[in-house]
This record gives C-alpha cells, sequence and structure tokens, in this order.
C-alpha cells in the first residue's frame, strides 16, 4: 500500500514536472507548456553558469513568461517589428560573448548542446527582446523631467551628494623593511617613482601603473595605510609603513577637500537616472493595465507558498 502511493506521488510528478508538453500557463488562446520553463531556466544557467537555479519558483518562470507573451502580444497589435539586419546584428554580438565567456565557438557550442538550446532560440530570445524595447520607447516616449522635478530631488537627497575627503597617491610595497629603507633612500636622491614601483613592488594591481592607486576616500584602505597616506603633505613621500601586506613607501600626489556636489555638476546624470526611473514606473504600469486584458493565466500559480502566511 506504501508502495502504491509512492509510485502514484512518482507519476503525479512526471505528469507535472518531467513532461515538456505539460500546459502550465495561458494567455488567449496561446499556451505556455513546461517545456518553456525548461528552456528559460536553461537561458539562464548559459548566460550565468554560476547561477543555483533551484532558488527559482518555477511559478515564477511562468509569471515572467506570461507577462512577456502578454507585452509581445500587444507589440504586435501596435504594428512592431523589427528588421532581420538589426536581430541578426544584435545576435552576433550576443553570440560573440557567449564565445568569449565560453572561450571559443566550438566550447559555446557543447554548452548550448548541454543546455538543450540552439541558436535559433538565442535569436528569437534577442528579436522578442528588441520588440519589447520598441514598445517600451513608443509607450514612454512623452516622459520628461521638469527642471523643478531634479531640483526637489537634490534637495531632499543632498546627503547622497556628498563627497568625502580623497588623496591621491602611489605606493611601492616590499616585503622587507630594510628593502623599504633602501629605496625610499633612492627615491629621495631623485630615481623615479613609477620605475622603482614597476621594478620592485610586489603589489600586482598597482606595480605595472607605477604604483598608482588613483584617488581613494577614507577608510577604504588598511589603517596604518590611510593614516599615513592622510598625513602626508601633497608632493612629499611617508615614512616606511609597515601593514599586513608589507611595508609601503607612499607618495602623495593631490589632495580633495570633503564637498557636496552642486546641482549644476549632477543635474545631467540625475535628470537621465529620474527619467529612466519615471519611464520605468509608466511601462510597469502599463503592463499591469494589459494584463486585466489578455487574463494570464497560472497553472503553477496555486504552487506558490501564500507570502502572507509565511510572515
Amino acid at each position: 500500500m506504501k508502495w502504491t502511493k509512492v509510485a502514484a506521488l512518482l507519476l503525479i510528478a512526471m505528469l507535472l514536472f518531467g513532461c515538456s508538453n505539460a500546459v502550465v500557463g495561458r494567455v488567449g488562446e496561446a499556451e505556455l507548456k513546461q517545456d518553456d520553463v525548461d528552456k528559460r531556466l536553461a537561458l539562464f544557467k548559459l548566460f550565468s553558469p554560476d547561477f543555483d537555479t533551484s532558488t527559482i519558483d518555477r511559478a515564477d518562470i511562468v509569471d515572467g513568461l506570461l507577462e512577456e507573451q502578454v507585452v509581445l502580444s500587444e507589440a504586435e497589435k501596435e504594428g512592431i517589428t523589427v528588421e532581420d539586419e538589426e536581430v541578426e546584428a544584435a545576435f552576433q554580438e550576443i553570440k560573440q560573448s557567449l564565445e568569449n565567456q565560453f572561450g571559443d565557438e566550438k566550447k559555446m557550442a557543447s554548452a548550448l548542446k548541454k543546455f538543450k538550446l540552439t541558436m535559433d532560440d538565442l535569436k528569437k530570445l534577442v528579436e522578442n527582446n528588441m520588440k519589447i524595447q520598441q514598445l517600451y520607447i513608443q509607450i514612454t516616449a512623452d516622459v520628461e523631467v521638469p527642471d523643478e522635478e531634479v531640483q526637489k530631488y537634490y534637495q531632499d537627497h543632498i546627503a547622497e551628494f556628498k563627497m568625502p575627503e580623497q588623496v591621491k597617491a602611489s605606493h611601492i610595497l616590499v616585503e622587507e623593511e630594510k628593502v623599504a629603507n633602501e629605496l625610499k633612500e633612492r627615491l629621495e636622491k631623485g630615481d623615479d617613482f613609477a620605475e622603482l614601483a614597476k621594478e620592485h613592488s610586489i603589489d600586482p594591481g598597482s606595480r605595472e601603473s607605477g604604483g598608482e592607486l588613483g584617488y581613494f576616500p577614507r577608510g577604504q584602505m588598511v589603517a596604518e595605510f590611510d593614516q599615513a597616506a592622510f598625513s602626508t603633505p601633497v608632493g612629499e613621500l611617508s615614512s616606511v609603513t609597515k601593514t599586513n601586506h608589507g611595508y609601503h613607501i607612499i607618495k602623495v600626489e593631490d589632495k580633495k577637500p570633503a564637498r557636496t556636489l552642486t546641482l549644476e555638476e549632477v543635474k545631467p546624470f540625475l535628470s537621465m537616472q529620474l527619467e529612466a526611473q519615471k519611464k520605468d514606473e509608466k511601462f510597469l504600469t502599463y503592463i499591469e493595465e494589459i494584463k486585466t486584458k489578455y487574463k494570464p493565466e497560472n497553472k503553477l500559480a496555486k504552487d506558490k507558498p501564500n507570502k502572507e502566511t509565511q510572515k
């Protein structure tokens, strides 16, 4: 009796999750099948091999695919199309990116085979994304951000535009204090800092650039390095400074005092940011409105945990 129940449960599981033809959603007359969900998960893995797809609720994937189908259906009604040449150009960029990710074309093809995907699957993904982007542009074309709105955001979020004190420095890192002292003597006699850094520094991140670290605020470096860099006058060398990485000679090249960026400085970027935010909000509202017309049906939704009951 116990084995009969187990067999029955396994059969149900196979019907629900193992059968690629099982219908898991509908948008009008269009059916969404289990295979579509598997393919979308495979695409996630293709582009992000380290991503754990087991953390994704399949019902959420169905929601996303249904919403995508709703938007594509509306794009078709709006007469939105993309030229084959445009699709091919975008597809070639994706293909090249995947070849770089996996090493070469042969390894990419092997990855596609592993995930049971084809080039046509990728091309269709590209085409659909381009259609959705075209619809996005069309729906949000009238979005504007007046100067008053930019100014208000700036004033209400002034803390976001505060810049901390920064120092621009280069360094030479060595393992032994004796070597550090010898190098500092050479620098004080006029030897070129960048050349000595390239020759002697053991810091792989800055050695090839002559020890350059660029600008950095307080707290970004280890405490001893931080203290030495910010206390050394511009144009001078620090004393030999010991940290857990070794012994440093720091050359301070410039300092910037703490200040608040002006509205004029941030306005171009801030305007773009607020416009993008308003466009996203408008498009999401638009999607919710058209979903009421298409009434997408997620057949896996009943299996999703109720978030309210989990609180």
